[in-house]
């Protein structure tokens, strides 16, 4: 009997069905990975000037910032250099001046310009909010010539460097409706501002050495007139000295 039993025990188990094989592990999904950028906008903090931080890797480590009003039309750009080796993301700071009224926003736009063509190239932005106050200025420029000057006033968002901010303006030219009225600019094309200081009440603005030649005595006039005229309405600035790349006496050579 108990022979019987355990061949019929033995039986059953050859006759169970063999386990059925787990399915393999699907294989691991790597997700590919975004192309990496070539500039980064790290930060841009509100005002006036605006203040932009990023990294670029770009052709001899050049970048241009610019602003976009509420429209999409730009109001200005600036052109920096990012510091560190060529070929790295190396950090970039700019100051964009707002010598127009934006409107309710700003969108900062960082980019590089092409070596071989111009093209855009790695534009990458960011919008914020417009908070500043837009306030009236005069800005003084020249009729066609260095004979006749006229005054034109424009809204601008308020700061705290209202004699920096009248020079960014002087230097980015008239707007549309002031071209359409005469006004043109007396700087000559690669001018900008090193530095604005006011000390007991002389203001000695500094541009850079494209102003030590400025192409003849009539642009020169041009320059003096409306860089003085316009920053001697500021009622802490008494005399205007006009400097180029530091220097007074190679500044405005015709």
């Amino acid at each position: 009997m108990r022979l019987a039993l355990l061949a019929l025990l033995v039986l059953a188990a050859c006759n169970e069905p063999a386990p059925t094989p787990a399915p393999p592990a699907p294989a691991p999904v790597h997700p590919t990975p975004a192309p990496e950028q070539n500039i980064y906008l790290d930060d841009v903090t509100p005002g006036n000037p605006v203040l932009v931080k990023g990294r670029a890797r770009t052709f001899e480590n050049a970048v241009s910032i610019r602003a976009r009003d509420a429209n999409g039309a730009v109001i200005a750009e600036e052109h920096v250099t990012s510091v560190g080796e060529m070929g790295q993301h190396n950090p970039f700071t700019a100051e964009v001046w707002l010598v127009r009224d934006p409107g309710s926003r700003i969108t900062i736009e960082a980019l590089e310009y092409s070596a071989k063509d111009g093209s855009e190239q790695s534009l990458v932005s960011r919008t914020i909010a417009q908070h500043l106050d837009p306030i009236a200025v005069k800005l003084v420029f020249p009729l066609q010539d260095c004979t006749r000057f006229a005054d034109f006033t424009r809204r601008v968002p308020k700061s705290v460097a209202m004699a920096r901010l009248l020079v960014e303006a002087l230097l980015a030219g008239p707007i549309d409706a002031e071209k359409s009225a005469g006004a043109s600019s007396p700087f000559p094309q690669g001018s900008n501002v090193r530095s604005v200081v006011l000390r007991n009440g002389e203001l000695t603005v500094d541009f850079n050495e494209r102003l030590q030649n400025v192409g003849g005595s009539c642009a020169a006039l041009a320059i003096r007139e409306s860089v003085t005229r316009t920053l001697t309405q500021l009622p802490t600035v008494k005399r205007v000295v006009i400097t180029a790349a530091g220097s007074r006496d190679l500044a405005l050579q015709p």
